[in-house]
């Protein structure tokens, strides 16, 4: 089973339910929806067609909301035309609303004059044209065209190494926010982070808007920014999961950084139980063509082995022309990476790290140990919130991870961690008058006369075989976290499929 997941961005090649159908037949994880275009009934209707297409193949889905961010943009230009910048020329950016020249574009950005100052660098486009400044008047800043080429209306401005003074979150974010959240989504990425104090005020107001009996949407601090890298381990700290957004992070950074920076954020991501996302420009060429360059396909297969949870499909699922071969070629290549053993890789092993003191890292080590002794690479672990199947992937210990959990919430987020394969298992019966699992918690189970841990074990053995995943007379390794602190709680067991009673 494929370990490393694929999160593809829907967009109008990808709006239809067939064509969705055949992403998610194809490998698709999970979706992304880019709330930097189009409208609430747009992606409303994307996401009721995305799980419509996965409840029809018995598959889970994640739904990821991507925040769109703070947008700094030129605004329009003379007659809609493009107009050329010149090498040498001079050029003013305003915040006066103006139609745009060669000589005068206009910005939505009311706080650029008192952002920056001489020999500021000014970037457009992506980065593709470059200005330097040398002067501020007032409203209007006056720039010296670095790179030039041809300024199309809307388009981007960076300013790299210049901090902002504006906040991560916009109205039209908190809306939007309010909006995934009465949909139910699993994954809030959040664009333009630069401090640890931008997750904790979207994770709380995540917590505030959540609907959820069990857990809540996950926060993805998307890492894009100069002072993101600055802040990194105090970012990581507050969020749930990181994304390298290798595009925003190049322009703002540089692109020979970009690898590097790559590595450091997956590295310390897994390190601190994190999961984490690879996005941007993976498999590019694909926009326009069936075939992937060799370059795109060593990126992919790259980030496979430096630990990745996910790779994020873009403009090629979203717009391309070849959304489903891009899909078919992203879990090909990620298949063909995951036969490379991790020794070698040389890359450190959690299970050598120092010790954590921690009770989830002692049980997800023991079951590595133990899955290792019995000589099986598959463990099943029962779990309410999901919680302890994403400590188990973060150790990163190659098994393969079946979480088996009574939320269907809870299986659907789990479909984008690395290694676990997400199961809703039936709720067990604990007497007549008693609610189910599901309905109430692992502790109306427990608190019960009976032991009921072996009717649950036989649930779960049920729920496995049916699935094909494993075979009567296979051992696995059963682990179950802190389902109530009590019986089965914290227990890791060696369970042979078939037995009366596992052997403990």
């Amino acid at each position: 089973m494929r370990k490393a997941k694929i999160l593809a961005t829907l967009g109008p090649a990808s709006s239809s339910q067939s064509t969705i159908e055949a992403m998610l037949t194809a490998g698709v994880n999970a979706v992304r929806i880019n709330m930097s275009h189009g409208s609430h009934e747009e992606h409303t209707t994307a996401i009721n067609t995305a799980r419509s297409a996965a409840h029809k193949l018995g598959l889970p889905l994640a739904i990821l909301v991507d925040l769109s961010g703070p947008k700094i943009r030129t605004r329009t230009l003379k007659d809609g035309a493009p107009v050329e910048l010149i090498p040498g020329n001079s050029i003013v950016i305003t915040t006066r609303e103006v139609e745009g020249t060669a000589e005068l574009v206009s910005t939505n950005f009311a706080e650029l004059p008192e952002a920056v100052k001489p020999d500021t660098t000014i970037l457009l486009d992506d980065g593709a044209l470059e200005l330097r400044v040398e002067d501020v008047n007032g409203t209007d800043v006056l720039c010296r065209v670095i790179v030039g080429g041809l300024l199309k209306e809307r388009k981007g401005i960076n300013l790299p190494n210049t901090p902002l003074p504006i906040p991560s979150m916009t109205e039209k974010d908190h809306a939007d926010l309010k909006w995934a959240m009465e949909q139910n989504v699993d994954f809030i990425a959040l664009s333009f982070v630069r401090t640890a104090q931008d997750c904790r005020e979207v994770k709380n107001e995540i917590k505030r808007l959540n609907r959820r009996k069990m857990g809540r949407a996950l926060l993805v601090a998307k890492i894009e920014k100069a002072e993101a890298i600055e802040n990194l381990d105090e970012i990581i700290a507050e969020t749930d999961g990181v994304m390298v957004a290798r595009g925003d992070l190049g322009v703002e950074t540089s692109v020979e950084l970009v690898p590097v920076y790559q590595k450091r954020i997956i590295g310390k991501a897994i390190a601190n139980d994190r999961f984490v996302i690879t996005a941007t420009q993976m498999l590019q060429s694909m926009i326009d063509s069936p075939h992937p360059t060799r370059a795109e396909a060593s990126d992919v297969a790259n980030a496979v082995w430096d630990g990745t949870d996910a790779v994020m499909l873009s403009a090629e699922t979203a717009s391309g022309s070849y959304p489903i071969e891009t899909v078919q070629t992203m879990a090909r290549i990620i298949d063909s990476a995951e036969t490379v053993r991790p020794s070698e890789l040389r890359k450190p092993v959690k299970l050598t790290e120092a010790p954590t003191g921690r009770t989830s890292q002692a049980l997800c080590k023991a079951a590595a140990y133990a899955a290792r002794e019995m000589m099986t690479d598959k463990v099943a672990v029962f779990t309410e919130s999901g919680l302890m199947a994403l400590r188990l992937s973060s150790v990163r210990s190659g098994l393969q991870t079946f979480a088996l959990t009574t939320s269907n919430d809870v299986q659907h987020q789990l479909s984008l961690i690395w290694g676990v394969t997400p199961f809703f298992h039936q709720d067990l019966e604990i007497g007549s008058e008693e609610p189910h699992i599901g309905e109430g918690t692992m502790l109306d189970l427990l608190n019960t006369q009976e032991d009921k841990t072996g009717d649950l074990l036989k649930v779960g053995e049920k729920t496995l075989l049916n699935a094909n995943v494993v075979t009567p007379g296979e051992t696995i390794i059963m682990m179950a976290g802190r389902l109530s602190g009590h019986g089965l709680s914290s227990s890791v067991i060696v369970w042979t499929i078939g037995e009366e009673m596992p052997r403990r």
